[in-house]
């Protein structure tokens, strides 16, 4: 069995626990922050992961698979759209009873019309059973035209990724196999694959693409995990939007190796290669897990640049990660730790990051497998597939705010003479380090809202450690202790 394939089948076995009742959202449920709403049924598998996509009117589309009722072999091509308020409606069928259907991804032309793409079969056929599928919806996804398949390179349990190019009509189509890293340009099956890992010299195998363009300069990025002799890690290199071939060399992203037992040691998540680029600003960034055999940092990456940032250091190790952008350019990286989800939100000019804000998985998490995230401004809408005692996997949906950070700027100690100390306690509250004005701060019984440099100055009962909170709407609240020096 090629090397792939035992992966997947690995993967597979490892959950051999009866399927549970289907459980999927009704109208009225909103997955509201800290709230989880069911998406997808709850017959997945842990490698199963859903395709995402931001629409004009800020509905958020989610495309799944789940087994076909009553046939525990053969798979469904699904659908479901979150409203930006988080409330999930009716789950709609694309495909069904097909052989198998992978992990779909989704893209919006230039035009508005959407594509879906993902690994597919209708046939158990060893010979024809590598393949890609791609849907087209000219209506915003109300309907779906009968499948093409653009590339044969690719199989049903592979995780495909799809994106536009910089002329807006022509879908890229990214694959990994254990016989290279594919980029696919069109839907014309006539046309060749980029095969990036073979461009480069190296052998077996690449996985699991992510693609993204620069909204500055159009330049088109594939991000991909290599496990080749002597390239191990997350690599990431400019595609030809001409042909799909590579352009320059593959990029080894800072952090994503480590040194260990005196060979080089990469973490592979069997999840998409988180990468992104910002709505009307510069850069395509990468997000991954960094060292080895723990993962305990939070990595992100602007592609060209000399070293990652460490969003966060987590000493219990991060599971899984990702990353998202807003239309206003701020990113969103996101991370499982345990069975808790965590978030921290850029700012617009750059990589500073805000305040981390985190909710428990859903009630019952025994396994977070994937977590995948769109972002708003104020909103992150994130999706976990998380696996219980009931369920083999099924992905759930919520939404985190962003974080306040508060910190204490100024103390000082006085009061009346044989009077009670009084500690006079400057305040500042801000948003990935840019000032927050009107947050309302409360700190020993005492209450006031910060001015537009973000601070406010409070007189209370001088103690060694005070507590104080903030909070704003559109913020999740921030608790601070302080350390007042006593005289």
């Amino acid at each position: 069995m090629p090397a792939r394939r035992c992966i997947v089948a690995a993967a597979l076995a490892a959950l051999a626990v009866p399927a549970a009742p289907l459980l999927v959202p009704t109208l009225a449920q909103a997955g509201r922050p800290g709230v989880w709403t069911p998406i997808t049924s709850a017959d997945g598998d842990n490698i199963d992961q859903v395709g995402l996509l931001r629409a004009d009117d800020r509905s958020l589309h989610v495309a799944w698979t789940r087994k076909t009722p009553g046939d525990s072999v053969m798979d469904d091509l699904m659908q479901t759209t979150i409203t930006p308020q988080g409330v999930a409606r009716p789950a709609q069928t694309i495909a069904s009873g097909w052989v198998g259907i992978g992990s779909p991804s989704l893209a919006r032309a230039g035009d508005g019309s959407l594509l879906l793409a993902a690994g597919a079969t209708q046939t158990s056929d060893l010979n024809a059973i590598d393949s890609i599928a791609a849907w087209r919806s000219a209506d915003g996804g109300g309907s779906w035209s009968a499948p093409v398949r653009p590339t044969m390179n690719g199989g049903f349990a592979d995780d495909p990724e799809v994106a536009f190019g910089s002329d807006g009509t022509t879908p890229f189509i990214g694959v990994g196999t254990t016989f290279g890293l594919f980029v696919h340009p069109g839907l014309d099956p006539a046309t060749a694959d980029g095969n990036f890992q073979s461009a480069a010299g190296w052998a077996c195998c690449g996985y699991s693409p992510g693609l993204a363009r620069d909204s500055a300069d159009g330049r088109m990025v594939v991000a991909w995990s290599s496990n080749a002799t002597g390239h191990v890690g997350v690599f990431a290199q400019q595609v030809d939007q001409a042909s799909g071939a590579p352009i320059g060399a593959p990029s080894l992203m800072p952090g994503s190796v480590t040194s260990y037992g005196g060979q080089q040691q990469a973490d592979y998540s069997l999840a998409h290669t988180p990468i992104v680029g910002r709505s009307g600003r510069p850069g395509v960034y990468v997000a991954y897990a960094g060292g080895y055999p723990s993962t305990r940092r939070v990595l992100v990456w602007q592609y060209g640049a000399k070293k990652s940032t460490t969003v966060a250091n987590v000493a219990r190790g991060v599971k899984t990660v990702g990353i998202a952008s807003t239309q206003q350019g701020r990113l969103w990286a996101f991370w499982s730790s345990g069975n808790r989800v965590y978030a921290s939100r850029s700012t617009t000019g750059g990589l500073v990051w805000g305040a981390v804000t985190s909710t428990p998985a859903r009630k019952g998490t025994v396994s977070v497998f994937h977590l995948a995230g769109d972002a708003q401004d104020g909103l992150l809408d994130l999706l976990g597939a998380f696996g219980t005692a009931a369920s083999r996997a099924q992905t759930w949906h919520t939404q985190l705010q962003a974080g306040l950070t508060l910190k204490l700027a100024r103390a000082s100690v006085g009061g009346k003479k044989n009077g009670p100390p009084v500690a006079h306690v400057k305040l500042r509250v801000t948003d990935a380090g840019d000032p927050v004005a009107n947050a309302k701060v409360s700190l020993s019984g005492k209450h006031a809202t910060t001015s537009g440099k973000g601070t406010v100055t409070l007189a209370v009962p001088a103690r060694a450690r005070l507590t104080a909170t903030a909070a704003h709407d559109g913020y999740a609240d921030a608790t601070a202790t302080l350390r007042v020096p006593l005289p």
